[in-house]
C-alpha cells in the first residue's frame, strides 16, 4: 500500500530523467482508461482531461512517437484523445494508425469478423439477463460487468460460462477490469502494437504508462526490446488506483499514484517540473 502522504519516488528521477533529457530519442507509450483518463461507468462518457491533451501535443513536438495503444477501437481511441499527429493502436494492437495514415484493421484480424459477429449475435440477449452489456468493437467484443446489479456474480458469469464458450467457438477470452475480452485467434496484443510502432522510429528509450492488465504486454515488448539490444532503457510506469491488478503493481518499474501521477510524469517529461509522486519498485534492468 501507499504511504498516505507519498513522497518522490528517487527511481522516478533517475529512470525518468534520461528521457526527459533526450526526448528527441524517446517514445512515450500511453494507455487511456483508468492511466491518463478517469474511468467512467460508460465507456462512451470517458473524456482526457484538457492537461493531458496538451501534454501529449507538447511530448508530440519533441520526442521520437508519442502513440496511444488502447483496448479501445481506433475510432473511438482517436475521438477521445483528439490529437491528430500521434500514433494510435486500438482494439489492443489490432488496429493501427501511424500519423499521416488511415486507421485500419490487421489483415489477420479483421478476418474474424464474421466470427465475432456470430458470437456476438448468440451471447448479447443472455449477457444482458446478467447485467452484462456488449461493446461491439469489429474486431473484438468488451463485455462489461461494470453496472451490472452483481458484479461479483456477472463477472463470475463471465470468467466460468462465456470464456469457456468463446474457448469452444475458435475465440480468445482475457480478462480485464471488470471486462471480458473476446478477441480473434491471433498472435496480436499491445506489446505487438508496440513493437509494430517503434519499427523504423529512431527511439532509444522508450517510457509505457499502464494500469491494466493488458498494458504488461507492452511491458514485455519493451523490456525484450531492450534485451534484444534496440532500446537502450526502457521504463514501465504502473497508474495506482482502486482497482489495479496486482500484476501491474509487481510488474512496473515506478507506481504512481492515479491520474494525477501519470499527468506528472507527462509534465515531469515535458520539461516541468519533478518526477511525480510515487514509491519505488523493484527494478528489472
Amino acid at each position: 500500500m501507499l504511504a498516505s502522504a507519498p513522497v518522490t519516488a528517487p527511481s522516478a528521477l533517475a529512470l525518468l530523467a534520461p528521457l526527459r533529457d533526450d526526448l528527441a530519442a524517446a517514445a512515450v507509450l500511453c494507455d487511456l482508461d483508468g492511466t491518463l483518463a478517469p474511468i467512467a461507468a460508460r465507456p462512451q462518457d470517458v473524456e482526457l482531461p484538457e492537461e493531458a491533451r496538451q501534454l501529449v501535443r507538447r511530448l508530440a513536438r519533441r520526442a521520437a512517437l508519442v502513440a496511444f495503444i488502447s483496448g479501445r477501437s481506433i475510432h473511438e481511441l482517436m475521438r477521445i484523445v483528439d490529437v491528430p499527429e500521434i500514433a494510435y493502436a486500438g482494439n489492443h494492437g489490432m488496429e493501427v494508425r501511424r500519423p499521416g495514415t488511415d486507421p485500419a484493421p490487421l489483415p489477420e484480424a479483421a478476418a474474424f469478423r464474421p466470427r465475432i459477429a456470430a458470437f456476438a449475435a448468440d451471447w448479447t440477449a443472455r449477457l444482458a439477463e446478467h447485467g452484462v452489456w456488449v461493446e461491439d468493437k469489429v474486431v473484438t467484443l468488451s463485455l462489461h460487468s461494470r453496472g451490472a446489479r452483481h458484479p461479483r456474480d456477472a463477472g463470475d458469469y463471465l470468467n466460468h460460462v462465456v470464456a469457456p464458450a468463446a474457448r469452444d467457438a475458435g475465440l480468445v477470452p482475457t480478462r480485464g477490469r471488470m471486462i471480458l475480452e473476446i478477441r480473434p485467434p491471433v498472435r496480436i496484443d499491445k506489446g505487438t502494437a508496440a513493437r509494430a510502432l517503434l519499427d523504423g522510429v529512431p527511439a532509444r528509450l522508450a517510457v509505457s504508462l499502464g494500469d491494466d492488465h493488458t498494458d504488461l504486454d507492452v511491458w514485455r515488448a519493451l523490456r525484450a526490446l531492450r534485451a534484444e539490444g534496440h532500446l537502450a532503457s526502457a521504463v514501465t510506469v504502473g497508474v495506482l488506483g482502486p482497482e489495479v491488478p496486482d500484476e501491474v503493481r509487481e510488474g512496473a518499474d515506478v507506481l504512481v499514484d492515479g491520474l494525477e501521477g501519470a499527468l506528472g510524469a507527462l509534465r515531469f517529461l515535458a520539461g516541468d517540473g519533478r518526477p511525480p509522486a510515487g514509491r519505488d519498485t523493484p527494478l528489472r534492468r
